[in-house]
């Protein structure tokens, strides 16, 4: 494998300025692909300025650019209505958080007090009522993290290598959590929606660590952290679960839902109320169990094996880069192995340097009890790890279930939204198919 591998960026096909990525079926700029989506959500009407319905929709300048022509490059060109998920006119788009809104109090606010995220609209398909959801505004910190090249931590983690930098920046993303959250019995739908906000943002933070995905082209970055962010929030939010809990998280069924919140499997429900006309048992049906499959995947291997930070770090980044590169193909697979080949170097690297330094300790007697003495130095249990192609085995085989899970909670995604058992529009279906 070449040290070097070379990344092209693309062109919006309607303006033909740098590309973002896949909007709406095609290749566009953000700025082309928020004026399609306005136009359709909106049932926005346009007349050409030359009366002619040819003008030329260049980059040149996008205020003087005619609309109805702008519109109809986009139409031509492939971008599809069916992918807004809005086909038939929406009307009188309401705020949820406006005076007139009968959710008012149940809706948390985004930090900014202007930042507008969900709508009161009629649904593009059942005619009733329904919240639109404007994905571009509950990612754009996240979308500022993605875009910033350079990290503020960088000169103190520039003698890291792949796998430690992954490690240094999962350690500080968990520093926030609290070791003694509060249980809560019922979550709203729409609360845990703003509260995704956070670990979505912590998703870019923790990817930009990784010199590999921040050569990717920015539309690359932002296309890999649109289909990853929610399987890194679940491995994440387990296996930190597990680390607070220990034996009572696989017994009692603990989940964090957040840095301050923990629940119990068979003791709460989620408040679909304002979202669908569906209660939380047939959601739970179809959902449910595939969550309860992790505490076998995930934190029963992660109390039988005492995975290091290290290795947690390892796993995470196995699957997310696995997923990617499946999903996505072309370069960004070609960075995922680039990557992944990477941190298999540097793990056995820590392995062999874990267990010299262990060895060495136990040789002099430094430590004075067997806790003390089987500490590793990033803070986690180290066991004899002379031969570790077992765990190592182990460790890929909790990638390979998770990923099986994936496709198949991607399968009931499909089957809700198929039968429209949420009364919600997004502005991008693709960011949560996972």
């Amino acid at each position: 494998m070449s040290t070097d591998l070379s990344y092209f960026a693309v062109k919006c096909k309607i303006c033909l300025k740098s590309g973002h990525g896949l909007h709406f079926g095609i290749e566009t700029c953000r700025a082309c692909a928020a004026f399609f989506r306005r136009t359709v959500v909106l049932n926005r009407k346009y007349k050409c300025r030359k009366r002619a319905g040819r003008c030329e929709v260049t980059a040149d300048d996008e205020k003087s650019m005619c609309k109805f022509c702008r519109f109809k490059k986009c139409r031509e060109l492939g971008m599809s209505t069916e992918n807004v998920r809005t086909d038939h006119a929406i009307k009188d788009l309401t705020p949820v958080d406006s005076p007139c809104s009968s959710t008012t109090s149940e809706i948390q606010k985004l930090s900014e007090p202007d930042d507008r995220v969900a709508y009161n609209i009629m649904h593009p398909k059942t005619r009733g009522p329904a919240l639109l959801l404007d994905i571009n505004a509950i990612i754009k910190k996240s979308r500022v993290i993605l875009e910033t090249y350079f990290l503020p931590d960088e000169d103190s983690i520039s003698h890291l290598n792949p796998l430690q930098r992954m490690v240094h920046s999962l350690r500080k993303i968990r520093a926030n959590q609290s070791w003694n959250p509060e249980f809560v019995e019922k979550v709203e739908f729409i609360q845990m929606f703003y509260g995704w906000e956070v670990q979505m943002r912590d998703t870019a933070s923790w990817l930009m660590h990784s010199d590999e995905f921040r050569k990717l082209p920015g539309h690359e970055r932002i296309a890999i952290f649109k289909i990853v962010w929610a399987v890194w929030r679940r491995f994440e939010r387990y296996t930190m679960t597990a680390e607070i809990f220990g034996q009572r998280c696989y017994d009692e069924k603990i989940y964090l839902h957040s840095q301050t919140q923990a629940l119990k499997m068979d003791n709460y429900s989620i408040d679909y109320s304002n979202v669908s006309d569906h209660g939380f048992d047939q959601f739970n049906n179809i959902f449910g169990g595939k969550m309860i499959q992790y505490y076998d995947i995930i934190v029963k291997p992660f109390l039988e094996l005492k995975l290091t930070e290290t290795e947690i770090t390892f796993i995470l980044c196995q699957t997310i880069w696995n997923y990617a590169g499946r999903r996505l193909q072309g370069q960004t697979q070609a960075a995922a192995e680039r990557f992944l080949e990477q941190i298999s170097n540097n793990l056995h690297q820590y392995y062999e340097e874990e267990y010299l330094e262990w060895t060495s300790r136990s040789l002099e007697g430094v430590e004075s009890s067997v806790e003390e003495d089987s500490r590793s130095t990033d803070g986690s249990v180290v066991d004899n790890r002379k031969n570790y192609a077992s765990r190592l085995a182990r460790m890929m085989q909790i990638v390979n279930q998770m990923l099986n899970v994936q496709l198949q909670l991607e399968n009931s995604l499909q089957v809700a939204f198929l039968f429209d058992m949420f009364n919600i529009v997004f502005t991008e279906p693709e960011f949560f198919r996972s």
